[in-house]
């Protein structure tokens, strides 16, 4: 089965079903409706305890000027701070009781979806209580470090009179209010497969933070000038640790967020699905050879990639694309084989990213829907739903009816070379009774198709009765489905 996967940023989505809303409050026609939408797995953003004195940390002025783009009339008050700076992997006290994570999961797995909580391998709060009783599972260094570079080395409030280490990546600078995890220590690698194991007992997946950082060509090449010799000591993770829990939890999923080129590698390390964000940017760059040459990849390494547009990272895609383009987009990368990954205010139209450390969504407005009206669907009736565009919720409620055909459920999907025509994708689904075509014509060149043998026998889909006509125009970025019976 080709499965779906709902991102929701719990902290803020929690509002719209009143005021302190818990996880247990949120209505089950909520979750009944989103399964009928063909959501699969539900990842709920956000959920574990955060660390102590936010606003030391998310008053940064870089990151005041995002605030303050996405959210003009922001306070301190809208602060809620960063949800991947994790105290502890225990439920936020805003949203519950720790033993009502299970008790949701119960709850939504009698709908057919499955819960997927964040797993944060490289790093927790800055702050947080486990510093105290656990230092040997974080990075500790000299102080003379610390003087040569105080924005990656500090000393916690939480342990005063050691020097560790905040969390971050070879490429980019320390994240300020987080401590790094020491991958060179055994007691380190233990202690996080403690804690993953944890999760598992109440949830049916992880999607697990930058997952390559604790792998040990990354974790070498970014520590080795604070570690020295000790970090040789560096071994792998995530072998032993996804062994571990699928022997406790056989069907547990693990979703990597991964990139540079890495996704391979942790599919070949227990991963079932990694992110994809190289077809993502070559959708956004307008791409035309380099997109169809994506998708021409081994098909076992994208049934396991996860194909997405937006996330919580991730600029909305309308504010990237015209939103004819961001539709062709969003056929290409949905139609193809893989996890298919919706963002929460991806369906309604939105257009604002709203950075994590913001507890309230900006109100958003589309003037060129003035006078529109939404279609009654399954997708309006959505419970707390607010369409910005009801031309794009008309849009997601095709491409979701789409995707739950049984030929793309349980079908085979291949590409269709044109030769006349090498930039027009051409991606079909079949199964032994049916097959589907989506074409889309993803240049800003009309593309004209001429018919082969068989093309008398395809109708517009879901147009039943409507027969395609041959020569076929393609406007630029327009998309088309077309159906037959094997």
């Amino acid at each position: 089965m080709n499965s779906t996967l709902y991102q929701i940023n719990t902290r803020v989505w929690r509002h719209r079903f009143g005021k302190d809303t818990q996880l247990l409050d949120v209505p089950d026609a909520y979750w009944k409706q989103l399964s009928k939408l063909g959501v699969h797995y539900v990842w709920l953003m956000g959920v574990w305890q955060t660390g102590p004195n936010v606003l030391n940390y998310a008053l940064e002025p870089g990151l005041q000027e995002e605030y303050a783009r996405v959210l003009p009339d922001w306070t301190e008050q809208d602060i809620i701070g960063s949800p991947y700076a994790i105290d502890r992997y225990v439920l936020h006290e805003n949203l519950g009781k720790p033993a009502d994570l299970a008790k949701l999961r119960t709850r939504l797995n009698k709908y057919g979806l499955k819960l997927i909580l964040d797993f944060v391998p490289n790093h927790f709060h800055a702050e947080s209580s486990w510093i105290a009783e656990r230092p040997d599972v974080f990075l500790e260094v000299t102080p003379p470090l610390l003087e040569l570079d105080n924005h990656t080395f500090f000393r916690s409030p939480a342990s005063p009179d050691k020097v560790f280490a905040h969390g971050k990546d070879p490429y980019f600078a320390a994240w300020q209010d987080t401590i790094q995890v020491n991958y060179a220590s055994a007691n380190a690698r233990q202690f996080m497969q403690d804690r993953l194991l944890e999760i598992a007992s109440v949830c049916d997946g992880v999607r697990c933070d930058m997952a390559m950082l604790p792998l040990p060509a990354i974790f070498c090449r970014t520590w080795e000038h604070a570690l020295g010799m000790q970090v040789q000591d560096t071994k792998q993770f995530w072998p032993a640790t996804i062994q571990e829990v699928r022997s406790q939890h056989p069907n547990f999923c693990f979703i990597a967020e991964v990139y540079w080129d890495m996704e391979w590698e942790l599919q070949q390390l227990g991963f079932d699905y990694t992110y994809d964000k190289r077809l993502r940017d070559r959708l956004i760059q307008l791409d035309t050879s380099g997109v169809p040459d994506h998708l021409r990849a081994e098909p076992g390494f994208q049934e396991r990639s996860v194909r997405f547009l937006e996330n919580h990272d991730e600029d909305r895609i309308l504010s990237e694309l015209d939103a004819d383009q961001a539709q062709a987009a969003a056929m290409v990368a949905y139609i193809s084989p893989g996890l298919r990954f919706f963002y929460e205010g991806q369906w309604e139209g939105r257009a604002k990213r709203l950075p994590v450390q913001l507890g309230r969504q900006p109100s958003e407005t589309n003037p060129l829907n003035a006078g529109l009206k939404t279609t009654k669907t399954d997708l309006t009736k959505l419970l707390g739903f607010e369409s910005v565009s009801p031309r794009e919720t008309v849009f997601y409620q095709y491409l979701l009816n789409l995707l739950q055909h049984p030929t793309i459920q349980e079908g085979y999907w291949s590409m269709v070379p044109i030769t006349t025509h090498p930039n027009v994708l051409c991606m079909e689904w079949r199964n032994e009774e049916h097959c589907l075509r989506v074409l889309v014509n993803y240049q800003q060149n009309t593309a004209q198709l001429q018919a082969s043998e068989d093309d008398t026998q395809w109708i517009h889909y879901p147009q039943k009765d409507t027969t395609v006509s041959f020569p076929l125009t393609l406007s630029p970025f327009q998309w088309m489905v077309l159906e037959k019976a094997n």
